[in-house]
């Protein structure tokens, strides 16, 4: 890579007409090609780079090179050539190598001398360069011609750190040289110092980052640096092939280009910023590619699409960041939290970037790439500058933002599956059924999520399952409404414990403007057939249907048999969404001596579910999902005639759902009411834990049933609550709770509902209408529409949905809309705690919780208030702390200073407080530096630190140093020794805890990847 400065330095040295930064005191004429025929006149080289050069064929120079003296740097440059073309049977391509590989060895910009070099040594050579007085081209082509190798010196431009995309090339500001040597009947390129030196953080401070892959790291809308000019060597700038080369090094004179049909300036100038990463990657534009850098979007949308060599793809891994000039940026949430408005896809021969923007602005688009079998560090490919003169109408957020991508990716054929159905990101629905068929190679633990911007997780899980076989997953889904949703896959193999990695994902779009429909009966893990994790633990086998998971019921009978190990007890749930049905269902269940019979009687014809679970019959607490079956009844047409009186034995067989959001390593979950005996089902979404019989447990608090839950690692959990009946044999799903645990720096993030609010006006209604038919057909249909929308939980669709319920004339007194009211307050008071807690602001946490339990006649809300009024204690404990902190007079931090030899315990407690406002430990070993530190006064003072100090900011490492610093001691020791310094004890531990609970603050390299 190259470096604006450093290239300017070249610029600025000598000219290949001046002898001031000769290396030899007298500039030499260029040797003659063998030192008997001139080389020939520019021409494009007549094959590629790999056809002549692998740098595994020319290790033994490189070798050779390696071992070079280092007194010869001192020494003459005659001495040095002879040394590194030493060997006669070299090639005159292996001598340019040698050459290069000597001068891109150095770091240049870092050599340190003590002593004066000797006149027209390389040593001295390199101080010149560092001066301004020299330059790698010069340099490589004085070598070359002592070594009788044909090289000339090429002034022009490059598209260094000094290049602003999109605006026009200057040719005093990019003004650079290289070299071109003649080697192997050939003219190639060389760049010795974009080859050996880049610059590493340089920022204009023009542009905010929106989004890095889903995750958004606002930098310091203030910092502007030059970056810093870091030694690496980069072997694309050695016999680089000229139509990839010429995208960054322009040439003052068109022949020097090496090409067939040389490029114009405005052609330079306008290409998308491409760099070495994207032609090592075997990246090309096609016909979609937009090749200019600077794209207009269309309604507020653009796209962008390369080639990719599909034999090598599979090896490859992208990621990009998006930017906003901060010239055309506003205070809006939206401005900032772009982080779901990127589809990122990428095929065997295809990547693609789509963009949709909900507001105006100028941004800029980073891609990156890299190699697995070659490294793991992200190198920037191209960059395209995107003018968005007016957001898109109606644009929601993506359902989510997977850092793998949507669509097949490598990580999909690395589980063993492979797509039959859908090949592609995007999948499009009319009327909301979904098939996603996969083969699979392998045995495999598969798990799915479904997600959308609105509608939460918990309600969504009733929509998708999925059925397994030997050879094939298949997913089912049954779309709610119209609308965008995200299908997240996740596999891993049945022996493994934890989260499973994503390896496919899909965009669905759904246009269904009918009724939207209806969930799949209760399917307590989605997973259709047999649980092969769980069943194999308890020793459970199916003895009949042992193949696939949905069966047919003829006549609406159907007997289930299984055989279980002695020691565990079998129970079932059957259920159906057809509260006249679910009157008229019954199901028996027998055990004769390990052999599990369950019969069912389903007369009226439609669609149940049987859910199997097995339980250690001393566990009197969880019971395990192993098999389940989603049936299909024929039913019985005497038994399922309509008869009168019927509609009202109906009974309501929906399961209420929540999602709760922590950062504890356990939650409390309120029991419902009327449930005598509760037993709980826990699994992870997206992936698998082993059973832990210490996971759940039932207890009674404050006159309230409760059960608590522990959650081994951060993730995605389910927890299903059921009554059991008094013979132990059948149970009934009470409650559904999706539990996210998330770090704490994740869990009060401005989230996607926060943002949605800021879009209201954009957002496109989902209230399904049916113009024409009676007042009577309208009033239902309207009914219809409230029912669905407080089925899934989306406040602003009910709001709508009830005004348009009393504009259809339904009366306000009616059942139904009582009911909606109470629910959107509920909805509401619900958001206001998330909200409150989010901004982590105790007057606002107190405001809600107070509005919360105004509106808690149900007890819907106790689990929120619980985790809400938590959390305010929790502040109240840090801000007692900090207080207490900056409540000490002057004269005690006085008196920590003062002490010329600290009583043992002082100067470990000053060393965990420093250490967690950022300090390093290295300088803070020493006494009189920590003395020293608290003496500053003003914004470095100790005191104005803590009062700003942020948890969330301090990495996990630093506070486990701190941690282990102070554990010799507690709090009375210290306090006997320094009341002062026991203060800083206690919030140290206490800011430790905050720390950790947090996980630390992010210090993986963005460049890197994640493994």
């Amino acid at each position: 890579m190259g470096s604006g400065a450093s290239s300017v330095r070249g610029e600025r040295g000598v000219s290949a007409s001046t002898s001031s930064g000769s290396m030899g005191g007298k500039q030499s004429p260029v040797a003659n090609y063998h030192k008997s025929q001139a080389p020939p006149a520019p021409f494009p080289p007549p094959c590629r780079k790999g056809e002549i050069f692998t740098d595994v064929d020319y290790k033994s120079v490189d070798d050779h090179v390696i071992n070079l003296p280092p007194d010869m740097n001192y020494g003459t440059f005659k001495d040095l050539v002879a040394y590194l073309t030493e060997d006669e049977n070299w090639t005159d391509l292996a001598r340019v190598r040698a050459i290069f590989r000597w001068v891109t060895s150095v770091d240049v910009f870092s050599v340190q001398v003590d002593r004066k070099p000797p006149k027209h040594s390389p040593m001295e050579y390199f101080i010149k360069i560092q001066n301004n007085m020299g330059n790698h081209a010069h340099l490589m082509a004085g070598l070359c011609q002592m070594a009788g190798i044909p090289c000339v010196i090429l002034s022009g431009m490059n598209k260094s750190a000094a290049y602003e995309i999109g605006k026009k090339a200057d040719r005093q500001s990019m003004g650079a040289q290289w070299n071109a040597v003649y080697v192997s009947d050939s003219w190639r390129f060389i760049d010795a110092f974009w080859a050996s030196a880049c610059v590493v953080g340089k920022r204009s401070g023009e542009w905010t980052l929106v989004d890095a892959d889903g995750d958004v790291e606002e930098e310091d809308a203030s910092e502007v640096t030059e970056g810093e000019t870091q030694h690496r060597i980069n072997e694309f700038y050695f016999l680089p092939d000229p139509d990839q080369f010429v995208w960054t090094h322009f040439p003052d004179d068109a022949k020097w280009q090496l090409l067939a049909k040389p490029v114009t300036i405005q052609q330079f100038e306008g290409h998308y910023y491409v760099r070495e990463r994207f032609h090592i990657l075997g990246m090309s534009s096609v016909e979609s590619t937009k090749l200019n850098c600077v794209a207009d979007t269309k309604d507020g949308e653009v796209e962008f699409t390369f080639g990719l060599p599909p034999d090598r793809s599979p090896n490859y891994r992208f990621k990009y960041m998006l930017y906003r000039s901060k010239a055309t940026a506003s205070e809006s949430r939206v401005d900032v939290f772009l982080d779901r408005f990127v589809l990122f896809e990428q095929r065997d021969n295809m990547l693609r970037f789509a963009l949709r923007f909900p507001i105006k602005g100028s941004f800029k688009l980073d891609i990156y790439g890299l190699d697995v079998d070659e490294g793991d560090v992200f190198d920037l490919c191209c960059t395209y500058i995107i003018n968005c003169p007016q957001g898109k109408s109606n644009c929601l957020p993506l359902p989510d933002c997977p850092p793998v991508g949507w669509g097949p990716v490598p990580e999909t054929a690395m589980a063993g599956l492979k797509p039959v159905s859908h090949n592609q990101a995007e999948v499009s629905s009319r009327d909301g059924y979904v098939e996603i068929r996969l083969a699979k190679d392998r045995a495999l633990a598969f798990h799915q999520l479904l997600k959308h911007s609105v509608i939460d997780e918990a309600t969504l899980s009733k929509y998708s399952v999925t059925e397994l076989d030997d050879k094939e997953a298949v997913v089912y889904l049954r779309l709610p409404q119209k609308g965008e949703y995200a299908l997240k896959l996740f596999a891993q193999g049945l022996e493994d414990e934890g989260a499973a990695p994503n390896v496919l994902n899909y965009l669905i779009n759904c246009s269904n403007t009918d009724q939207g429909s209806k969930p799949f009966p209760n399917v307590t893990n989605g997973l259709l057939g047999c649980n092969p994790v769980a069943s194999s633990l308890f020793g459970v086998q199916a003895i009949s249907h042992k193949d696939r998971g949905m069966i047919d019921a003829k006549d609406g009978k159907l007997s289930v048999q299984f055989k279980a190990n002695p020691d565990v007890e079998l129970v079932c749930e059957m259920h159906t969404n057809d509260g006249r049905a679910a009157t008229r269902m019954a199901k028996q269940v027998k055990n004769a001596d390990g052999t599990w019979t369950f019969d069912l009687d389903m007369p009226v014809k439609g669609e149940y579910s049987l859910n199997v679970f097995a339980r250690n019959k001393n566990d009197e607490n969880q019971i395990h999902s192993v098999h389940t079956y989603l049936i299909k009844s024929s039913g019985r047409d005497e038994d399922g005639a309509v008869t009168p009186g019927v509609e009202d034995e109906a009974r309501d067989t929906s399961v209420p759902t929540e999602t709760v959001e922590t950062s504890d390593g356990e939650v409390m979950i309120p029991v419902p009411p009327d449930c005598e005996s509760v037993v709980a089902a826990v699994h992870r979404r997206n992936g698998q834990d082993p059973p832990d019989p210490k996971q759940v447990e039932f207890f009674t608090a404050d006159d309230m049933n409760l059960v608590n839950v522990k959650l081994r690692d951060y993730g995605e959990y389910m927890l299903n609550l059921y009554n059991l009946d008094k013979q132990g044999k059948l149970v009934e799903n009470v409650a559904k709770y999706q539990i996210n645990r998330k770090r704490p720096g994740e869990l009060y993030r401005n989230n996607l509902a926060t943002i949605m609010e800021d879009m209201k006006p954009s957002r496109q209604s989902t209230i399904m209408e049916k113009k024409g038919g009676s007042e009577e057909d309208r009033k239902r249909q309207a009914k219809r529409n409230v029912q669905n929308a407080m089925d899934l939980k989306d406040v602003r669709t009910l709001e709508e949905a009830i005004k348009k319920c009393l504009a259809a004339g339904v009366s306000e007194d009616d059942a139904l809309l009582t009911k909606a009211k109470q629910q959107l307050a509920i909805f509401k008071a619900k958001a206001d705690l998330m909200e409150a807690s989010q901004k982590r602001d105790m007057a606002e946490l107190e405001k809600a919780i107070a509005h919360a339990r105004s509106v808690n006649s149900n007890h819907e809300l106790d689990l929120q208030i619980a985790l809400a009024t938590r959390l305010r204690d929790h502040l109240q404990k840090i801000d007692k702390l900090r207080h207490s902190v900056l409540n000490m007079e002057p004269k005690t931090i006085s008196e920590i200073k003062s002490y010329a030899k600290p009583p043992d315990g002082v100067h470990q407690c000053m060393i965990a407080t420093f250490l967690l406002l950022g300090h390093q430990l290295k300088e803070l070993k020493d006494w009189q530096k920590v003395q020293a530190l608290l003496g500053k006064t003003g914004k470095e003072s100790v005191m104005r630190k803590i009062s700003l100090f942020e948890a969330q900011t301090v990495p996990l490492r630093s506070a486990q140093v701190a941690k282990r610093t102070l554990k010799p001691y507690d709090k009375d020791q210290i306090r006997d020794v320094s009341a002062g310094a026991a203060t800083f004890y206690i919030w140290a531990l206490g800011m430790v805890e905050e720390v950790e609970s947090y996980g630390g603050a992010e210090e993986a390299d963005q460049m890197r990847l994640k493994k």
